[in-house]
């Protein structure tokens, strides 16, 4: 019972970090298989556990391998959003100057429909929709081209203020993941050692036993032959 209490904060933590890692591993899995992908990721993290429980070096080993599988969805499943915001960001910059020409040629082109429909008005009628149509096109123009010059004068944001925060959560999950492995190791430890610690307790009484005994033998061994030596020794002539 009290060892089972000594371990219950490891338990706890163990406990706590698979929950954190599973949350983005399932998430990942689940995209490339929608019936499944759940059971694969559990299925990898309870592998790795039940591995790194053993005292086997090659269960060991294999529980390496089991463990980097069990990390790179969660890594991967978190970097992917801002690598993709980054990604987006990039390409916005590099086609701003075209998407800024094209606004500014097409604003172009509806004010000079725009007079030119005017002027047909002036003469005839029937170029009311027209004209008002035109307008709204001009109207959605300029502020597409508003947008974009507020895009070229906000400045960039920092790389370190990009890519800090997800170092920190990269580093937090691998943290998770030796947590993982440094509790279970911890709450495994009892289960695995109490067979051999049984076996050297009952093996060591048998081997005192061995040496009381044959050190009672020497003992009795010493009186009796001195007493048959005596027996053996040769009585004096009784004639001289």
């Amino acid at each position: 019972m009290k060892t089972l209490l000594n371990k219950l904060p490891a338990l706890a933590l163990l406990t706590g970090a698979v929950v954190l890692l599973q949350i983005h591993a399932m998430a990942w899995w689940t995209q490339y298989d929608p019936a499944t992908g759940w059971l694969w990721s559990v299925v990898i993290e309870a592998g790795a556990i039940w591995l790194w429980s053993a005292r086997s070096v090659l269960r060991n080993c294999i529980a390496v391998f089991a463990t980097a599988l069990a990390l790179i969805a969660p890594l991967y499943q978190l970097a992917a959003p801002m690598l993709d915001g980054q990604r987006a960001t990039r390409q916005a910059a590099d086609t701003l100057p075209a998407r800024t020409q094209a606004a500014q040629a097409q604003i172009a082109t509806l004010t000079a429909s725009l007079a030119q429909y005017n002027d047909n008005s002036a003469h005839r009628g029937g170029w009311s929709p027209l004209i008002a149509s035109t307008q709204q096109q001009l109207a959605t123009a300029r502020a597409d081209l508003t947008a974009l010059q507020t895009e070229a004068a906000t400045p960039a944001p920092v790389a370190l203020a990009v890519y800090l925060p997800l170092a920190m959560q990269m580093i937090a999950l691998c943290l998770l993941q030796c947590l993982v492995v440094l509790t279970t190791r911890t709450v495994f430890a009892g289960s695995n050692d109490q067979a051999p610690k049984l076996t050297t307790q009952t093996a060591a009484p048998a081997a005192g036993d061995d040496i009381a005994a044959g050190g009672g033998d020497e003992s009795r061994s010493i009186p009796t032959a001195l007493a048959d030596m005596a027996l053996m020794r040769p009585k004096p002539d009784a004639t001289r």
